[in-house]
Parts: structure tokens; sequence; C-alpha cells
């Protein structure tokens, strides 16, 4: 290992390479049950990276794991060794072909993008796991991913076109290109001549054939895709679909082109309670009538998700152990077909007996928060879960006809090994579900007991219903201690000889997929332990991070509560080491906008535990004076722009930059200084507060000195502000500092000037939804515009606008009157997707 740091550090740029101890273990978490902490840390910007560190990597014996998201569940992506990740600036190229049909992705891209990538041509990639909007490309091609709709037709080997990797020798292997193919059979003859070897003996055993089929009949994640040698007679494809699934142990995906799948527009979605038997055999009578998805929630899972408001109409007046409820959606091309299938699904549930249902429904936005109360279940369950505990999440499938009895018999070993708090929820139509357990690590009869668990789960799920051990999470660390008992001998033999072909040297995430250590699903299990009520809900599920502004920079909201909670275990030393690098990485550069909140299943806010973590500033500092200095910083500035250019001052200052951090960036469109404060008109019936960017910058529309004023004129206001106008603002600048002292005298000022009007509006979201979290009674100007704006006299303008929905808006006001006042004034309106922060 040494020697391989030695010569990495030669090869790669510094900022490519992690060493530090911290940022280590903030990187040694996913979203599994288990916590490694890797010697060595590479960031992988290109594929020639990759290569070269292969290369090294079979020089020196060193192993490698590689991460894409790290939203995977079965411990595939921690190691102890060396962790090899997705940069995150970097693997965003794609290319859409065929009018739609296809899409060739990197890597680094994740799931959703890809899908607006393709939503203007009605099409979508097949795989669809629940972590889809965080999950990237090359998990979702390593874990063979699957999810709510898209079953074995639509997953990642079903769907793939050609796919690029780099081989454990360092060579590219590339399914696309057909020359490249025929050099690759001839400078690879020895893998070409096993893999023909192992399909023939395959092929040639009826019973072994047979047994593979049935096995892959379901969705199945567990070992290799042996499938490949019955699917295909070519070896270069059976080559790729081994590729699928095989969780980085075989290779480095760098490339991927998927065949995409209609997104049919119209899409209806039905809520229906009652017993689980009931539930299922309603299933199986709608199966036939090509049903999009069937969720089956049971009643933990309902509970977990009770709390969410939009959701509560459609509930039972009571839940009880009994109650289940499953979601079926169904979609088509034409509203007329849509409507016809409705009917008839309607006609089948009215002679089932259930407890309620919700109806077909045909709101997208409805449907949308249906969906995200099924997707957010893992996380809110774990949310939930007893203090100190951590989270298992097992993901099973059967026959569709076994699963009533499978789920009967689960909830009884739940019960035997008190498991009180266990959900079990997934993917009935596929006979697919997962079930989570909160088991208590630290304890160590709970560490026994779970271990007993999994041996008498592994004989009810593999033997006893002959199904998978694993559906679409892959296998990781969890399952691969049992895949000899899922496959038998002889499948297990061809599984191993599979991994020694690829990876003679076995530096590829070992232990993971196959392992001889029946035992490996004991190791290092990761403790949750409780450190503050802000942030003890959280499982690590990664759902938070692609929102997160400094993700890019220092360390995610999933990353922070990792350290955060492992910093008290450390000694006195440490923990000073450790809370000196934390000032850094972990609290100065978190912009605390809560935007990880947006997307968290438990709504846990990382950015309001951070700044409850900020040591108060200096109760000297004025946010007036501090408005004064950047003024005549940005005058100054545009000053020296005007004999030198504005272009060459952006370039020189990019330039420094780079070096000095404290130097920030000039851009060639940086506005004018707002000249003059504003005079006071003590009869006006609304007070007009701006916030401190509109006191620095003037409008350069010729719209005035503050464009919100003359927006309020012309709705037929008369607009005064505040007296002592240089000293009043919301107090967001030092809640920011942890300067409650100072935050207090200047919101009391605010909350006095209220009192002077009838209205008072602060012409900034941020600020205004802070003014009012602290209790004083201000408008966002957002907001009192969408109310009281006469439609009718608005004049549409505009082809397109772009708008940027501020993080403050994203939590608390944007909603669909924002967007009808904006249509109103565009044909088209443009929200940039992957623009979270300002």
């Amino acid at each position: 290992m040494k020697q391989f740091i030695e010569q990495i550090k030669k090869l790669l740029p510094a900022n490519q390479i992690i060493e530090d101890e911290m940022l280590r273990y903030a990187y040694s978490t996913d979203a599994s049950m288990y916590r490694m902490v890797p010697q060595l840390i590479i960031l992988v910007t290109q594929e020639y990276d990759v290569i070269k560190i292969i290369e090294l990597a079979s020089l020196h014996d060193a192993k490698l794991t590689f991460r894409a998201a790290g939203t995977s569940l079965s411990g595939q992506a921690v190691t102890d060794q060396i962790l090899v990740i997705l940069d995150n600036n970097s693997w965003q190229n794609f290319q859409i072909s065929e009018n739609g049909n296809q899409i060739t992705l990197e890597p680094g891209i994740i799931g959703a993008q890809a899908n607006r990538y393709l939503k203007k041509f009605k099409r979508k990639i097949g795989p669809d796991p629940a972590s889809i909007s965080t999950a990237k490309i090359g998990g979702i091609i390593a874990n063979n991913s699957s999810g709510m709709c898209c079953g074995t037709a639509q997953n990642s080997y079903a769907t793939i076109a050609s796919i690029r990797a780099v081989l454990a020798d360092g060579s590219i292997f590339d399914s696309s290109n057909s020359a490249q193919n025929i050099i690759f059979a001839q400078t690879n003859q020895e893998l070409i001549a096993n893999i023909r070897h192992l399909r023939h003996q395959i092929n040639a055993d009826l019973e072994l054939s047979n047994f593979i089929r049935k096995k892959f009949a379901i969705k199945n994640t567990s070992g290799y895709s042996l499938n490949s040698f019955l699917d295909y007679d070519d070896t270069i494809k059976i080559v790729e679909h081994l590729l699928i699934g095989s969780e980085g142990t075989l290779g480095f995906v760098s490339q991927v082109t998927f065949n995409t799948v209609a997104d049919e527009p119209y899409k209806a979605l039905n809520l229906v309670f009652g017993s689980l038997k009931t539930l299922c055999d309603l299933t199986i009578k709608i199966s036939q009538y090509q049903v999009a998805a069937v969720e089956l929630l049971d009643a933990c899972s309902l509970r977990s998700v009770a709390h969410i408001k939009e959701l509560q109409p459609y509930l039972p007046i009571s839940i009880t152990d009994d109650t289940a409820a499953i979601m079926i959606e169904i979609s088509s091309t034409e509203q007329v077909e849509l409507q016809n299938k409705v009917d008839k699904l309607q006609e089948i549930i009215s002679h089932t007996e259930i407890i309620s249902e919700s109806n077909f429904t045909q709101d997208l936005d409805l449907i949308d928060t249906l969906w995200k109360a099924r997707k957010g279940v893992l996380p809110t369950v774990a949310g939930q879960r007893p203090l100190g505990s951590s989270v298992l999440i097992e993901d099973v499938a059967v026959m569709i006809h076994d699963l009533p009895t499978l789920i009967d018999d689960l909830q009884k070993m739940f019960k035997r090994y008190n498991y009180t708090n266990a959900a079990i929820f997934g993917h009935v139509l596929a006979g697919n579900i997962h079930f989570v357990l909160t088991p208590n690590f630290t304890v160590e009869q709970e560490l026994s007991d779970y271990d007993k668990f999994m041996q008498e789960f592994t004989d009810l799920v593999a033997i006893k219903y002959q199904g998978s051990l694993k559906a679409e999470h892959g296998s990781g660390r969890n399952i691969a201690p049992f895949a000899l008992v899922e496959w038998g001998q002889q499948c297990w033999d061809i599984m191993w000889r599979i991994k020694e072909l690829f990876d003679p040297q076995n530096i590829f995430n070992p232990d993971v997929k196959l392992t001889r250590d029946n035992t490996l699903h004991m190791h290092n299990l990761k403790q949750l332990p409780a450190v503050d009520p802000q942030i003890d809900a959280c499982m690590e599920c990664g759902f938070c991070e692609p929102v997160c502004p400094s993700r890019k920079i220092s360390l995610t909201p999933r990353q922070r509560n990792t350290i955060a909670r492992h910093l008290p275990t450390l000694t006195p030393q440490q923990q000073k080491i450790w809370q000196k690098k934390f000032q850094y990485y972990g609290i100065e550069t978190c912009a605390t906008t809560g935007m990880c909140q947006t997307v968290c299943p438990v709504q846990i806010n990382t950015g309001e535990y951070i700044l409850s973590c900020r040591s108060p500033k200096s109760q000297k500092i004025n946010h007036a004076r501090q408005i004064r200095i950047a003024r005549r910083k940005i005058s100054k500035a545009n000053l020296l722009a005007h004999f030198i250019g504005r272009r060459t001052l952006q370039n020189i200052t990019q330039k420094l930059h780079t070096h000095f951090k404290s130097i920030p960036v000039y851009l060639e469109t940086m506005p004018d200084v707002n000249p003059a404060l504003p005079i006071p008109n003590k009869n006006a019936p609304v007070i007009l507060v701006p916030s401190c960017p509109n006191r620095i910058f003037a409008s350069d529309h010729g719209y005035g000195r503050y464009p919100s004023r003359v927006l309020l004129e012309r709705m037929g206001y008369s607009i005064s502000f505040p007296n002592d106008f240089e000293n009043v603002c919301c107090g967001q600048m030092y809640h920011s500092q942890a300067n409650q002292k100072q935050q207090a005298i200047i919101q009391n000022k605010l909350q006095t000037i209220t009192t002077q009007a009838q209205i008072t509006l602060i012409d900034n979201s941020s600020c205004a939804n802070f003014a009012k979290q602290s209790g004083i009674n201000v408008m966002d100007i957002n907001q009192f515009i969408v109310d009281r704006l006469i439609r009718s006299n608005i004049i549409r303008r505009y082809n397109k606008l772009a708008v940027h929905i501020d993080c403050s808006s994203a939590k608390n006001t944007f909603n669909d009157n924002f967007m009808t006042i904006l249509r109103l004034c565009a044909y088209e309106i443009i929200i940039p997707e992957d623009i979270k922060c300002c």
C-alpha cells in the first residue's frame, strides 16, 4: 500500500488524492449498514486516470473499490483499502441518438438527470430505482438496479445497448465498436475461450440451464448474471452482460448506452387498502392489464409516512396491524386508452373486499406526492428507529403467488427476534419486497440475534421458496456469504471462475458478490450513535447530496452528520485535531441554506444543525457597515473594469481566485452600485424593506433604483421605506454568524416597523421567510404579487423566461400560483434542474 500511494502521487494531482484521516472517515459511509474507513481515496476525472490506477494496483496488489453516488444498500461501496470515487465535476457527458431511442451516458450522471435529457423525446431509461434522484448511472449499472415499474423487462440488463469498461489489466472493453471487438477477442483469447467453455458447460446441462432460467424468471441480483450464457451466443454480448450487476468486481464501467423506453404521458394512480392476502390476490387479478406498477406498503410502512400532510386525506381512519395498501399505477400514450384501463381495473376492485381506496387520480402533482411517500419509506422508517440503533434493509423476490405466505413467515420471524418495528414494502407486481429492521449493533445479544436471523432468513427465502436473496439492491457484503446456499456448489464454482477470469489478482472489490468468509455480514457493522436531535434520524442514505451547495467544495450533509456522530468517540487529542479541520470542512463551508431538508425523507436540516455548531462572531459586526464596504469594493472594481475591460478583469480575478480563495471573482456582468438611499413616505400604507443585495446593486433594466417599488406602484400601491433605513434588516446575517444578541436587536427594529403600516414587504424571499419564521409580521413580495396581481393586466412579452427558484422559496412558498403568473409573462418557462442554489 505504501508503494502504491507513493507512485499514485506521481501520477495524479494532489487534489485528486485524499489521505487526511477525517476526510477518509467522511467518505467511509454509504447508505448501507456497513462502515469501512479507506486507507486512501482517489477522485477520478477521466478514463485515463482509472487505467493508470488499475495498472498500478495490479503492480502492487492493491485493492480497489469503485463508488458512484454511494446510495447502495448492501455494503458494496465501502472498503478499508482504496476507494475510487467519480469526481463530482466530471463524467457528465451524454449523447442522445435514434430520435431519443438511445442515450449514451457517462457514469457520473444521476439517473433522474438522464430522464430529464430524454423528456422532450417522451422517453426514459428503463431502470427506475427509488434513489433515482441521487443514484448515478455507474451505480445503477453496477447493481443492475431496478425499481417500481421496470421489473425484469426494463432493467439495465434488458435495456443495455453497449458498454465501455476498463478491465483488470487496464485494457478497454467497448461493445459498441465492432472493429475493437475483433481486436479485443484476439488480444484476450484465453478469456474468450473460457467464456465459450462456460457457455457450452451451462447449455449442455439441462438441469443446470433450467435452474438458472428459473432463478432469473424473477428479479435477481445475487451473484453474477449467469443468464447471459443462456440469452446470448456472442461472447462479446456475454461479457457485456456479465459486467452488468457485477458491483465493480469485474471492471470499471466508463460509459453505457441504453435502449430507452417510452415515458407514457398519461398516468393514473389508485391507493387501495385491505389485508395483505386480499391485496396480493388483487395484484394477480390485475397483472394481465398492462399495469405499470403495484407497490405494497404494510401497516408499519403506512404509519411511517402518515405524517405527510398531502397523504393524510387518503389514509384509513385507523391503521391496524392487519392493514396494508397497494399503489396501482397505469399509464398510456392516449387519454382514451388510459380511461379504458381505469374502468376495467375499477370494476375488478369493486368486486374485491377492500377497506377503502383513493380512486384513480390523474392529477400529476398528487401522483408525484404519493410516489414520494412510497420512495421515502426506507429513510422514514429508519428515521423513526430507536436512538442508537442501525438500519438493515433486505430485498427479496419470489413468485408472486408465494408472496402472502412468505410475508406471513417473515412476520412470524420478526416476532421471534423481537423486531417490533419491522416494515415491509416493495414491488408486489414483481414478487419483490423489502423489509427494514433496526437492530442495535452495540448490544451483544442483538448482534447474535442478527446472525441467527440471517441464517434462518436465507433458508426461508432461498430454499423453502426458491427465491432471490437480493432482487435489486445487489448482494454486497450483506448477502455474499449466503451465495453458496442460494446457488449451490455448481453455480457458485462457475461464478468464482468468472471472477478469476476477469480479475485474476482479485484487485476489484474483494469479498463483494463472492466471499469464502461466511461471517462477512457480521463485520464492520455501522453504528449510528445519537448526538443531536436535529440529525439523529439520519440513516446516511445520501438523498441530500445532489442539492447541497458545498458538495463539490468540502463535505455533504451526509458526511457532516457522519463526522458529527464520530467526534464524541475520539480521544481528546484527536477531537482537537478533527474539530479544527471540521471548522472549515463542516462548518465554515456549509451554506446553511437547508436545501438538504427539501429532499430528505425525514426532513433533516443539516444546515440548521451546523448553525447551532457555529461560535458567535464579534458583536461589533454591523450589516449596514458591511453593505457600505461592499458598495465601495464594487465601485472600485467597476472603475478598474472601465479601464482594463470587464472580461479582462474577470479572467484576472478567476486566476487569482484559484490560488487565493479570499479574492472573489469579478463577473463581467457585474451591475453598478445602487447610488442613493430611498426617502421615506410616512403616509404610505405599504412599507418596503429592501434586502441587502438590492441595497448594494442597482437595476440594469432602467426601472429605477428599486424595481420592486416600480412594480408595486404600477399595481396601484403607495410605497414607503423605513426610517433609519440602513439599520433595518431581517437579521439573517447575524443568525448565520450565531450572533444572537445582534439578531435580536435588529429584529426588534423590524418588528417595530411592521406596526407603522398596513403591510410590510421584503423584496427577497429568503429574508422575508426568515423574518416570518422569527415571528415578525412581514410578507414576501413575490407572494404578495402572486396574491394581488390582476391577471388580465399582464402582457405576455417574452418567448422564454429562465427562472431560478431560490432556496427559501423552494422550501417555503413556491407553488403553482407562481407558475400561473410566470406563464402569463412568457410562452415557455425554463427552470434549470441542476441549479439548486445561487
